[in-house]
C-alpha cells in the first residue's frame, strides 16, 4: 500500500512537473513574441529618429535660407527707404527753383 501511496505522490509531482513545463513554454513563446515586437518598434523608433534627424536638417538649412533672405529683404527696405528719402530731397529743391 505504502508503494502505491509513493507511486501516486510521484505520479502528481511529475504531473505538476508537466504542468509546470507547460506553463514555462507558454510563457516563453510569449516573451519571446514580446520581444520580437519591441525590437520590431525599436527599429521602428529608430528609423523615425533617423528621419526626424533629416528633417531636422532640412529645417534648418531652410530656416538659415529665410534668415538671408530676411536680411536681404531689410537692407533692400533700408535702400528703398533712402533712395526715398533723397529722391523727396532732390524734388524739394526743384520746387525750391520753382518758386
Amino acid at each position: 500500500m505504502q508503494h502505491l501511496q509513493s507511486l501516486g505522490l510521484l505520479e502528481e509531482r511529475i504531473q505538476a512537473a508537466v504542468e509546470l513545463i507547460t506553463h514555462l513554454k507558454a510563457e516563453r513563446r510569449r516573451l519571446e513574441a514580446e520581444t520580437a515586437r519591441l525590437h520590431e518598434a525599436q527599429r521602428a523608433l529608430e528609423r523615425r529618429i533617423e528621419a526626424l534627424g533629416q528633417e531636422k536638417l532640412e529645417l534648418s538649412e531652410e530656416g538659415q535660407l529665410l534668415r538671408s533672405k530676411q536680411e536681404e529683404w531689410t537692407q533692400f527696405e533700408r535702400d528703398r527707404d533712402e533712395i526715398r528719402a533723397r529722391l523727396d530731397g532732390m524734388l524739394a529743391k526743384f520746387e525750391e527753383l520753382e518758386i
